[in-house]
């Protein structure tokens, strides 16, 4: 049974990267357990969230899509753009490189929300995983003055910024399980 949607939140899919170790087919295009990652990602994402946002260097047909406000900014860039992006107070923000993502764990970031919250992170053995996380509007502040200071680092959002963080530490591994290369596919 699936959660009703909340109308205050949004969702971000990272798909900016150059999938060069695939040959340029985009991580998100890869089947895993007969769906593409985009596709399992978004069923678990859909019944939880208002709208879906991707964050990519080109449009994915049946999707809105966002471009990086800079060139190779990584991942806080996207970030950025969906957060400038979505009318919602809130963001759900995950990698297209996790097949594995549950929603479980994203009915874990969504609880952990509160007023005095600027974002829900995840951290494994101690560590931030800064891809996977619940950002409110009030941390593109943050991100922009990031951005502008050419500090890229995802995870300096999260320890850097004074930013008042709830995490969620050491969830189930296989949620954040990302592919990197091809051999990780075929596992």
């Amino acid at each position: 049974m699936s959660r009703p949607c909340s109308s205050d939140v949004s969702a971000l899919i990272l798909a900016g990267g150059r999938a060069t170790r695939f040959g340029g087919v985009a991580k998100h295009e890869l089947v895993i357990g007969g769906q593409t990652i985009l596709a399992r990602q978004t069923a678990v994402l859909a019944p939880r969230v208002a709208e879906i946002v991707i964050a990519a260097p080109r449009d994915i047909a049946g999707h809105r899509t966002v471009r990086d406000p800079i060139d190779g900014a990584g991942p806080l860039a996207g970030i950025a753009a969906g957060l400038a992006a979505v009318t919602t107070p809130w963001l759900v923000v995950v990698a297209c490189d996790m097949p594995y993502l549950t929603g479980e764990l994203i009915d874990r970031l969504l609880a952990a929300r509160g007023e005095t919250i600027d974002a829900v992170g995840v951290r494994v053995g101690g560590l931030p995983e800064p891809l996977v996380c619940v950002l409110h509007a009030r941390a593109r502040a943050a991100i922009d003055r990031r951005l502008a200071a050419g500090r890229y680092k995802a995870s300096g959002l999260y320890t850097d910024e004074n930013l008042a963080v709830h995490w969620i530490d050491d969830p189930d591994p296989r949620a954040l399980r990302n592919i990197n290369a091809p051999d990780d596919v075929r596992e």
